[in-house]
């Protein structure tokens, strides 16, 4: 396999990589304005590779160990003024080894668990019918808005291409060999 070949493959992930990590995104932001904890915003699948956490820092696998070292239990079980007092943010951002894929994890929305809920005032079942529908919604809201800016550059760069002729025949394609009527 070439090197240019490996380029081009490695574009092609990058810009499914992008295109999800941008849709999570809007899921992500929606989740924050309509008050939901959010527990983790990863891009990719898979093993965790690299985290980061206000307070913890960046860490080489997920956050939640040194969490866990550090106070004995999880992000998720603490609660708002636990996290708060202890200067550690309720979302943790990863880099997995998976490129293709991602996801928000939010209070009471656990997608293979539908009957997991939380008495919690944050957590996503207990949120309102309508942030809930802006939550789930944002993430194609926001890929239609990347739409339409690489279509705005697009245009404002434009595209080359040789003007076509008509009535000409080039000679010895099948066109010109075919006999006129």
């Amino acid at each position: 396999m070439s090197l240019d070949s490996l380029f081009q493959i490695f574009l092609i992930i990058f810009g499914f990589g992008l295109l999800i990590g941008i849709h999570e995104f809007g899921h992500f932001i929606a989740a924050k304005w309509a008050g939901i904890r959010t527990h983790v915003f990863a891009i990719g699948m898979g093993p965790t590779l690299i985290s980061y956490r206000r307070g913890i820092g960046f860490c080489i696998n997920s956050s939640e160990i040194k969490v866990k070292e550090r106070f004995g239990k999880s992000s998720a079980e603490m609660s708002d003024e636990e996290l708060k007092c202890n200067g550690i943010s309720e979302t943790e951002y990863t880099l997995k080894l998976l490129p293709l894929g991602g996801f928000v994890s939010m209070l009471g929305q656990e997608d293979g668990k539908p009957e997991a809920v939380s008495d919690d005032p944050r957590s996503y079942n207990n949120c309102a019918i309508g942030k809930r529908m802006v939550v789930v919604s944002a993430g194609v809201v926001l890929n239609f808005v990347l739409a339409a800016i690489f279509f705005i550059i697009s245009f404002q760069m434009g595209v080359r291409f040789e003007a076509p002729i008509i009535g000409d025949i080039k000679e010895n394609t099948p066109a010109a060999l075919t006999p006129s009527l």
